[in-house]
């Protein structure tokens, strides 16, 4: 990071400060945004800096230059800028900025936006050169800063040409200060004074009349005026000869700029054009001077238009329309020696270990060979930092025989591509590099990027094959790789419905991310890991891990943010999933939802996808069907059927099950329909899909198919160890006995589930399933009373009453007369009477008015026999609504 980039321009001894729009900056603070927008040359950063100054206001300043259209370094330098004054600030968004790339930069902003909440004094961010980026991604960024900033916090554009930011909005709300060239341009009397009082040239009424009308007021050809004065006998008659428009008028005061300086100087210039950022040092390399440093401070003290970067004077810049002009006339003058001076500032820059100017510098030099091996050196840390558009960018330079010749390059070009979405490009690449690749752990990384475009484009079997011989070619020690290729290798295990190889394989991934300290991979691999083991029916041991996990992520408060915000979402929603399932219901749909409202914030669609899946089915869990299906078909909109399948078998599997729970035929036929036209499933489908169809068989009373269809599965679904899906193929086997008239088959596969689940607090699975399981339970209850026998001694009868007590319980809100019955804002009113708040109190958190809330505790009491609030409450919980 060139951190020259965020220091303030010096403003010059012979400055005109400007008053009137020092004035109208003072007012900006008032506001969300401070617009100073003009073309080149009107004295945009000179007016901002020398207004800093004045106001002594702490500043974080951003010269921004083409390489800056990258969304995560761009944010990264604002918030460094920010630190050198506040280093505590942005800390945990730097951390997420480092990881690849699952978190939203919505949600870093807002995690910085928090962080700026802790400043107490006022704060001012410059984004200088503003016209430079083109990245839609941090157009966005900005607008959402500007919207969401605190009060103390301002923010200044100066631009060239206006962004496309929200500016009509801004205006029409008196949220934006403008100062655009009208506001700029010199007046008479500004002209006057830095003429006559500045730079002391006495010039008369008609000298300045003229300035002003022959350049509009326009600073640059003003500065430039004064300096070609240099020499000449008659100013007023010089000043006469000026005319033309300002374009012409620049390229001929540039001309006379150049004109007065010695040969050494002229030279020097020119050839130092080539670049962005000048020190004495890069341009004694270039040039084989001793004194560069020396020329740099003589041409900002003669104002020759060369800007420092640092207080050490270490490093200057060209005035943006000098250096044109100065490349023009490299051109012209020196063609042949661009090529080598190029050269040499690589070099330079590769020896003092600035990357990506030299891989720029040997671009321009010709030299693409150099240019790959830089990028060779660097390539891996781009990728681990998931700088993807650089890379994009950098690939898009070079040939396919060039990329094709730096393997590793080309590998991860292809990574990139596949990320953007660019899938047919991808795989022709990795085709041609699959004939031509001998290295073993090339080979791997080929396998595991073909893995990733296989994933994105559906293709299972193919997914799996690749990652297969991702972890048979990538070496262990490659950490970073190899945990990625046994995340997806346990990924396709768990598609072909092989868990404990998946287990091993996640293992084995968690293995490797703890010895990169990879706090994305780990998190990745153990919340991956504690589905599974939920799969497996250790509700227990997943319910631990995910609880562990968010404690380990609270613990670490230098990257806590990064754990709560975006990882955590699985883990709050596995927690609250299992929470409801042992019927804490009100916890753990907080928890769940918690967990879904954090993943809105990742742009990774397994995130979203997963977390949303996980609340639908913790909905259900707790009876609310209606909602469990808005959330799965919010799925269908950001889920492609092909790039996340798993998650498409798990919604459908849901929604069938929903539908049946709720009696609804229409969309059960359609769905199911639509589901078993085609018969080549994988394992994963074939499980989930069977026992979906079962059910929907067990509705339309087709109990001998289901029956059938749902003993398939209890063999393999033993073999894979797979007993929470185990458990619901028994309960449904219990079902269609049941309406068969066979009691004593029912009371066997109900056994089956209980001894596979009274170990791991398995309680809503039960009662979902309605009246017919807790008629089995009751039978299995009163043979526990009668008889003995090896199983049933070993099923407990503390669990057995505790279900039938839930059923009890929930049968009681179900059969409560209409009389009794309580409307759903009754209902409200009661949960919080339970929590002894007044009835303003109520009020307030219902937003109701006091006598509304009055109204409905009299009808609470009324139909609960009630004397007073606390026996309403009592009687409340003994009928279940508490």
């Amino acid at each position: 990071m060139l951190l020259t980039k965020l220091h303030i321009p010096q403003t010059g001894e012979k400055i005109i400060h400007r008053i009137n729009l020092f004035e109208k900056l003072d007012e900006g603070l008032k506001r969300k945004l401070i617009l100073v927008s003009a073309t080149a040359g009107y004295g945009k950063t000179t007016l901002i800096s020398d207004w800093i100054n004045k106001n002594k206001i702490q500043t974080t300043w951003f010269s921004i230059d083409e390489r800056d259209n990258d969304p995560n370094e761009f944010l990264s330098f604002i918030i460094h800028g920010i630190q050198k004054a506040h280093p505590a600030i942005g800390k945990n968004s730097l951390e997420l900025l480092k990881s690849p790339g699952t978190v939203s930069l919505d949600y870093i902003l807002e995690l910085f936006i928090n962080d700026l909440l802790q400043i107490e004094h006022h704060l001012l961010l410059v984004l200088d050169d503003f016209h430079l980026i083109q990245n839609k991604q941090i157009i966005n960024l900005v607008s959402f800063l500007i919207d969401y900033k605190p009060d103390h916090f301002h923010i200044i554009l100066s631009t060239r040409s206006d962004p496309p930011l929200p500016f009509a909005r801004l205006r029409s709300q008196n949220e934006l200060i403008e100062i655009r060239s009208s506001d700029l341009n010199f007046s008479r009397n500004d002209i006057h004074e830095l003429f006559n009082k500045k730079l002391r040239l006495d010039l008369n009424d008609k000298d300045i009349d003229l300035l002003e009308s022959k350049t509009e007021g326009w600073i640059a050809g003003l500065q430039l005026t004064a300096l070609t004065f240099q020499g000449q006998n008659d100013i007023s008659a010089y000043i006469e000869q000026i005319a033309g428009d300002n374009r012409y008028i620049m390229d001929y005061l540039m001309e006379e700029v150049l004109n007065i300086q010695s040969e050494e100087m002229r030279d020097f210039l020119l050839c130092t054009s080539i670049l962005e950022k000048i020190s004495g040092s890069l341009c004694d390399s270039m040039l084989g001077k001793d004194n560069s440093q020396l020329l740099l401070e003589s041409l900002e003290k003669g104002n020759m238009f060369i800007i420092p970067l640092d207080n050490e004077r270490k490093w200057f810049r060209y005035h943006h329309l000098f250096a044109d002009l100065l490349k023009q006339r490299l051109l012209i003058r020196y063609k042949h020696k661009i090529p080598e001076l190029h050269a040499k500032a690589s070099k330079w820059f590769e020896n003092n270990g600035f990357s990506l100017f030299a891989i720029e510098h040997a671009l321009s030099a010709c030299n693409k060979r150099k240019a790959l091996n830089l990028i060779s050196q660097i390539i891996d840390r781009l990728w681990e930092t998931s700088q993807h558009a650089t890379i994009l960018k950098f690939g898009s330079l070079f040939s396919d025989e060039e990329l094709f010749a730096n393997t590793n390059f080309c590998i991860i070009y292809t990574w990139a591509l596949t990320v953007f979405g660019n899938l047919p490009k991808a795989e022709g690449y990795l085709v041609k590099l699959l004939e031509h690749t001998k290295d073993e752990n090339l080979l791997g990384k080929i396998y595991e990027t073909f893995n990733l475009l296989k994933v994105f484009s559906g293709d299972v079997d193919d997914a799996f094959k690749y990652s297969e011989l991702a972890t048979k070619y990538i070496s262990d020690e490659d950490l970073i790789w190899s945990a990625w290729a046994h995340i997806s290798h346990g990924e396709s295990h768990l598609l072909r419905f092989e868990l404990d190889e998946c287990l091993q394989s996640l293992n084995k991934a968690q293995n490797n991310a703890s010895k990169a300290n990879n706090i994305y991979l780990k998190a990745v691999s153990e919340s991956k890991t504690a589905y599974v083991l939920r799969l497996q029916g250790k509700y227990k041991e997943s319910y631990r891990k995910s609880k562990d996990l968010l404690e380990i992520f609270n613990a670490d408060t230098s990257i806590d943010g990064f754990k709560i915000g975006i990882l955590s979402s699985i883990l709050y929603s596995i927690v609250g999933c299992f929470l409801v399932e042992k019927n804490e219901i009100k916890d753990g749909l907080e928890t769940s939802f918690k967990g879904y409202d954090l993943s809105k914030k990742a742009t990774s669609m397994s995130f979203k996808g997963y977390s949303a899946l996980i609340l639908a089915e913790t909905l259900y869990k707790s009876g609310d069907y209606d909602k469990a299906l808005e959330i799965v078909k919010e799925l269908d909109v950001f889920l492609n059927k092909n790039a996340a399948q798993w998650l498409n078998v798990l919604a459908n599997s849901l929604r069938i099950k929903l539908y049946a729970l709720k009696g609804n035929r229409d969309k059960l036929d359609n769905i199911i329909k639509n589901q078993f036209e085609s018969g080549n499933k994988h394992h994963f489908e074939y499980y989930f899909y069977n026992v979906a169809k079962s059910r929907y068989l067990i509705v339309h009373k087709k109990y001998d198919e289901a029956l059938s269809c749902l003993q398939e599965q209890v063999k393999g679904l033993e073999n894979c160890h797979a007993y929470e899906i185990l458990c619901e193929v028994e309960l449904l086997k219990a079902k269609a006995y049941y309406n068969k008239k066979k009691q004593n088959e029912a009371i066997e596969s109900i056994t089956n589930a209980l001894l596979i689940t009274q170990n791991e607090d398995f309680i809503r699975t039960y009662i979902n399933e309605g009246e017919e399981i807790e008629i089995i339970l009751k039978e299995i209850k009163k043979l526990k009373a009668t008889k003995t026998s090896k199983r049933l001694d070993l099923i407990s009868n503390n669990y057995i009453n505790n279900l039938l007590s839930i059923f009890d319980k929930e049968k009681k809100i179900r059969n409560i007369t209409s009389e009794e019955f309580l409307s759903a804002r009754e209902l409200d009113t009661l949960k919080l009477i339970a929590e002894n708040l007044s009835n303003q109190e109520i009020a307030n958190q219902l937003y109701i008015s006091i006598t509304t809330v009055k109204t409905h505790v009299r009808n609470i009491l009324l139909k609960l026999g009630a004397k007073n609030r606390n026996e309403a409450a009592v009687k409340a919980k003994e009928k279940g609504f508490l």
